[in-house]
């Protein structure tokens, strides 16, 4: 009789997780302004054009303290080259408890608390941790409740990664896998580098704002630029627009 009663319990709660999970995700993030560690406020919109990845947590949370130095290590690595943002959310404890735990493992995203747990049921949170991947229009398009790995991170991360920057040989590769892309150039002396390519169209460009209504949403492109900067600001202003399969070269001097 009890497994049995146990063996429904876990059933109804699946589904209560379930549904939530599913009325949460597929629409626009909750806005929210919360202080960071020093009292800095920060609000959802400071990242918008960027994708987002939110993990809300507790120090008395075990899988926590795992998932937190692996999102670390995943936003190093996307944070320049795709302008990856990783807020990890405090729910309902004090600045000092959340600086100990955190004095104990390796963290440069951004740290906020939401010492009333406001967001709790706002982003429907029934249980830590719990991770939401937001794409640069501000859209919650996946999540994971509960431990996770870098596999399983990395493939969430694909869905709102709209744009990165790719090390020459990568670009290479993408050529050779894609069946059209388009490239755009702002470099100055507009010359096409792949003019033998087949499924490599070209335009010479000095002002994306001008061309974002005409080009195609639905191709792959590859922007150069005179530098990394330059180049991922273009794309995230390209995200900010719906485009989702845009990448530039990264130029190795200004990394």
């Amino acid at each position: 009789m009890k497994t049995k009663r146990l063996f429904f319990l876990t059933i109804f709660i699946f589904v209560i997780v379930l549904f939530y999970s599913i009325f949460a995700v597929g629409k626009q993030a909750p806005q929210f302004q919360l202080p960071d560690l020093d009292g800095k406020m920060y609000s959802l919109n400071d990242f918008s054009g960027r994708p987002i990845i939110i993990s809300f947590f507790t120090t008395k949370c075990g899988f926590c303290a795992e998932e937190l130095p692996l999102l670390n290590e995943i936003y190093h690595t996307y944070k320049d080259k795709a302008g990856l943002q990783v807020i990890a959310i405090n729910l309902g404890e004090s600045q000092e408890a959340v600086q100990k735990m955190l004095d104990k493992i390796p963290y440069d995203y951004l740290t906020l608390l939401d010492q009333e747990t406001q967001l709790a049921g706002t982003y429907q949170i029934f249980g830590v941790p719990t991770a939401y991947f937001i794409d640069p229009l501000g859209n919650a398009v996946d999540i994971i409740i509960g431990a996770t790995n870098r596999e399983n991170i990395m493939n969430k991360l694909g869905r709102i990664m709209w744009y990165r920057g790719l090390q020459p040989i990568e670009v290479e590769n993408l050529i050779k896998i894609s069946p059209q892309i388009h490239l755009l150039d702002f470099r100055l002396e507009y010359e096409n580098p792949y003019s033998d390519k087949l499924n490599v169209s070209y335009q010479a460009i000095t002002d994306i704002s001008q061309a974002l209504d005409t080009l195609d949403k639905n191709l792959t492109y590859l922007v150069f630029s005179g530098n990394n900067k330059n180049s991922r600001e273009i794309c995230q202003q390209m995200a900010l627009n719906g485009y989702q399969k845009v990448y530039y070269q990264l130029n190795v001097e200004n990394e």
